[in-house]
């Protein structure tokens, strides 16, 4: 985003601006998220191991996205959601 977006109403804006307006405002309110979006990608079951201890220490908020089943299984979750036919339901 540039300055020429300050101005502008939020419902002008793209869904790709409206969504890196939204994660500018968390990061100036300075809240404690990460946003993950297949991070065991490409990673060795070491490395995936690590990062869940790592996410398993964080105090923050943790959006995760992942098709990673064992991953889902070995990180604590408050909420859980999961897609299944186009529909989102919690579980």
């Amino acid at each position: 985003l540039t300055g020429d977006h300050a101005p502008r109403p939020a419902e002008s804006l793209s869904p790709g601006e409206r969504t890196r307006a939204a994660l500018a405002l968390l990061q100036a309110r300075e809240v404690n998220l990460l946003v993950l979006d297949e991070p065991t990608n490409h990673l060795d079951l070491p490395a995936i191991e690590q990062l869940e201890q790592a996410l398993d220490s964080f105090g923050g908020t943790v959006l995760l996205v992942t098709h990673d089943r064992r991953m889902l299984s070995s990180v604590r979750t408050t909420r859980h959601w999961a897609m299944a036919a186009g529909a989102l339901t919690e579980t």
